[in-house]
């Protein structure tokens, strides 16, 4: 009898070597009852990875190892600023071209805080590489998309507590700024030049979080947390990765978004799940977009 119609269907179930891959393979038979079996989920990310593979793939191919995953993470984030820097200096030539007498370096510098020109990249830039960490997933079947960056449906009361912890680090954070009587214009510089705040909502609020989230706390943290840095070691890195993307700030605010990393981190760890630290995340730009609206005259 050939070995495809004894095998049917099979489930891989990987666990982490040592080296961040995954192996061991288990051939489960049920063609009595014709049915796939459901991936288990045993709540611990680092101790057991499941993915249903087709009957035509006898031997997945092993995901992405920790290294592979900090060099494609620095490949995607090339390409996202490329694609942004594509536009930002587009933007750029078309002032000049509009306006002879002003200087390129003039222009360059009210691009930087241009809320247009910066939604649009956004959302151009943030919907490519998010793209690109999808192709690169579907490449190392092994584990299904879903199943890698974790986009699982959490407890409702995950959604309480995490969120909830949130509010209290914004208020933490707001009185630490105040108490250094720091004021950030970069936000607000922002909202006075969107033109158009709605597109400046659905890019801050909605792409560059689910793009964000979706590579450091999805992508990157099943890398690092599935070789022997484990979770607490993917819990640090990303968060403080994530930080340095936020150079535009200073480093009293850069230190805070560490810590919202971290929280991040935490939340992803323990709720096994991307969708809580994607919901924080959103939920903290659309504040800081609100609350920006508010004090403006």
């Amino acid at each position: 009898m050939p070995i495809e119609s004894a095998i049917h269907p099979i489930e891989a179930i990987a666990k982490p070597s040592r080296y961040g891959y995954f192996h061991n393979y288990l051939h489960n038979s049920r063609a009595s009852h014709g049915k796939v079996n459901s991936p288990r989920y045993s709540g611990d990310d680092s101790a057991c990875q499941t993915a249903l593979v087709k009957p035509s793939d006898p031997f997945p191919v092993n995901p992405w190892n920790a290294w592979e995953t900090v060099g494609l993470t620095i490949l995607i984030l090339v390409v996202f600023f490329s694609i942004s820097s594509a536009i930002s200096l587009f933007f750029v030539i078309l002032r000049l071209v509009q306006d002879p007498s002003l200087t390129p370096q003039a222009v360059m510098e009210a691009i930087e805080t241009d809320g247009l020109v910066l939604s649009i990249a956004t959302l151009i830039a943030g919907i490519c590489a998010s793209g690109l960490i999808y192709a690169l997933l579907k490449v190392r079947p092994a584990l299904t998309v879903k199943h890698y960056l974790a986009l699982r449906q959490p407890r409702w009361t995950a959604w309480i507590i995490w969120n909830g912890l949130l509010l209290a680090l914004i208020l933490l954070s707001d009185s630490v700024l105040r108490f250094f009587e720091h004021q950030e214009t970069f936000t607000t510089k922002l909202y006075q030049t969107a033109q158009i705040p709605m597109l400046l909502y659905i890019a801050i609020v909605g792409i560059a979080p689910l793009f964000e989230e979706l590579l450091f706390r999805g992508f990157l943290f099943q890398g690092l947390q599935s070789s022997r840095l484990g979770s607490g070691g993917a819990v640090l890195i990303t968060a403080v990765g994530w930080s340095i993307l936020h150079v535009q700030y200073s480093a009293l605010v850069i230190s805070q978004i560490v810590c919202f990393g971290l929280l991040f981190g935490v939340a992803r760890w323990k709720t096994h799940s991307l969708l809580i630290p994607l919901s924080m995340h959103c939920l903290n730009n659309f504040l800081s977009l609100l609350i920006t609206s508010l004090q403006l005259p």
